[in-house]
């Protein structure tokens, strides 16, 4: 008798989410179903694969992990099989995990979603936001199939597709600056800017873009979205520096002032797993979304 490719999944969910419950969840099962599935596996092999006596942290034994990085690699070949007899009857059908970093997903999704779902009506998006190198995690464990992420960022083992270049503008209360004349980024001072927390791409992308240092002293207020960002500004708590997809319906109180030459931008593009079965699905989607 052999291992099913669902007891594997059991395994997999197990080793990732270190819950039953949560483990269960994600495979849509019962935790009862998900036990013994693994119990299965594990009488199958002759084998304990998890250490039990953990209400929490669950955790796998050392044959346990060793089965569970062999089925990783089988279920990636199965995902891939499948893909590809998909995509040889009709492309871009069926679903698609796409995850998105939180400072291009409310902008530009609702631009290029209405297109994308006139175009291919049968494809079946996932859209799952999330900060870069966790949504690059999710690549490499195979729960993602595609990112729509800010570049520089590194991306091991994966083909980065370029979409366009977006420039990054000065938002201040407008008091502070009535007229917005165009300014150079030397005029910037790192330490009285409000920047999102350690962890968004777009911090970085920011202070490297306007050839700034990182503030060695963190400012009283920095903030999880760029929304908390600009009602920050707005209440005349800073400044900041906002992509251009996030300029719209700004409040009347927020000056934005554009850059001389040479302006400060970072680069928007897609990222799969190298040799994907349907890269060139991807690309059709990602010259969809450029020419929207």
């Amino acid at each position: 008798m052999r291992p099913t490719l669902r007891q594997m999944e059991y395994l997999i969910a197990l080793d990732d989410e270190k819950s039953f419950s949560a483990a269960a969840e994600i495979c849509n099962v019962t935790q009862s179903t998900l036990g013994a599935g693994i119990r299965e596996l594990e009488s199958i092999l002759d084998h304990s694969l998890v250490n039990r006596g953990q209400r929490k942290n669950i955790t796998l034994t050392t044959f346990g992990a060793e089965v569970t990085h062999e089925a990783r690699k089988i279920l990636g070949d199965t995902d891939k099989l499948t893909a590809r007899a998909k995509h040889m009857k009709t492309p871009l059908t069926g679903p698609l995990r796409l995850g998105v970093i939180p400072t291009i997903a409310p902008y530009f999704l609702p631009t290029i979603l209405p297109t994308i779902q006139e175009h291919f009506p049968a494809l079946e998006l996932e859209l799952h936001e999330d900060l870069s190198n966790r949504l690059v995690e999710k690549i490499r464990k195979g729960t993602l199939d595609m990112l729509l992420m800010a570049f520089p960022f590194d991306t091991p083992d994966m083909t980065q597709m370029f979409l366009f270049e977006e420039p990054f503008f000065l938002a201040t209360p407008k008091q502070r600056n009535p007229h917005a004349k165009p300014i150079n980024t030397g005029d910037i001072d790192a330490g009285e800017l409000l920047l999102l927390e350690d962890g968004h791409c777009l911090r970085d992308h920011a202070l490297a873009a306007c050839g700034l240092q990182k503030p060695t002293q963190r400012k009283a207020y920095s903030a999880t979205s760029l929304q908390t960002l600009i009602q920050l500004v707005s209440h005349n708590y800073g400044m900041t520096l906002l992509p251009e997809m996030a300029l719209q319906n700004l409040p009347s109180n927020i000056s934005i002032t554009p850059f001389n030459n040479p302006k400060p931008t970072r680069n928007i593009g897609l990222a799969w797993r190298r040799r994907h079965p349907r890269r060139t699905e991807f690309e059709t989607l990602g010259e969809i979304m450029l020419n929207t």
